[in-house]
């Protein structure tokens, strides 16, 4: 598994890179750390030598973390590039067959929410692998279960395969939380069935089966995140409009804006 991660060396980002070096260790897989810097527009010396000493530390802090990984025995390696941050990792993601993205969040708020969103989610837009926003205080060792959100049974087979493909190895249990929008309604038959079908296709994984009662799926994910602090979710990311993508919010960029549990995103294309 290639992961890659992308890092400021602020707080977020190292606690991204313990989060990744754990499913690296779990997985035997490589980590690739990305900093990237603005383009520079002004090329007057002093603007050149600033970029020059930035990208320098850069490389030096990123030549620590490869020499912390290999002492642990994980293959690593580093980049440092001028560009935008959704630009450069849509690349690595082509030029270094890159399965998942981890990198950490902590939200936006306020105007910065309104105008730019949060990193995580304007990466959510720019890329089709996996995507999974760490947020600060999350710990890989404090998890217990990951919990795959469903709100269509047929997306579950393949869906819930690529999930697997993922984090099988992490060594985690599974709970598939299903939606209904009223309490009056029980699990119908029909998600049973496909959940039950899982765990026969995959032997040896057992797939919990919660109903999750709310008439709006963002308040019923954050009341579940209080309730269940040992647990990683996994949303699907549905195709939108144009219209959409710009000028309304979908459940999953508004779950990476107000990060308390970690979350992979999964776009619905790369399992349909």
């Amino acid at each position: 598994m290639n992961i890659l991660v992308p890092v400021d060396f602020g707080k977020e980002a190292e606690n991204a890179k313990e989060f990744a070096t754990a499913v690296a260790k779990s997985t035997v897989g490589k980590i690739i750390f990305l900093h990237v810097m603005p383009p520079m527009y002004n090329f007057a010396s002093r603007a050149d030598e600033s970029g020059i000493s930035i990208a320098r530390r850069a490389g030096n802090l990123m030549k620590k973390y490869v020499k912390e990984l290999t002492g642990m025995g994980i293959n690593s390696s580093y980049r440092a590039v001028q560009d935008n941050l959704g630009s450069a990792i849509e690349s690595m993601v082509i030029l270094d067959e890159i399965d998942i993205v981890i990198m950490g969040t902590k939200g936006a708020k306020g105007l910065k929410k309104v105008l730019v969103g949060s990193n995580a989610s304007e990466v959510l837009k720019e890329i089709n692998v996996p995507v999974l926003c760490i947020p600060v205080d999350s710990d890989f060792n404090s998890l217990e279960k990951i919990v795959i959100t469903l709100e269509k049974a047929e997306d579950a087979p393949s869906y819930i395969k690529k999930v697997l493909s993922l984090t099988k190895k992490w060594g985690l249990g599974y709970e598939v939380l299903h939606f209904s929008a009223n309490s009056d309604e029980d699990l119908d038959d029909f998600t049973v069935k496909h959940i039950r079908s899982l765990e026969k296709r995959y032997p040896g994984t057992t797939f919990g089966l919660t109903n999750l009662f709310s008439t709006n799926v963002q308040d019923g994910l954050r009341l579940y995140q209080k309730e269940h602090p040992e647990a990683m979710l996994v949303m699907l990311s549905s195709r939108k409009s144009l219209l959409e993508k710009y000028f309304s919010k979908s459940d999953t960029e508004q779950m990476v804006y107000h990060p308390d549990l970690p979350l992979l995103v999964i776009k619905e294309e790369i399992v349909a």
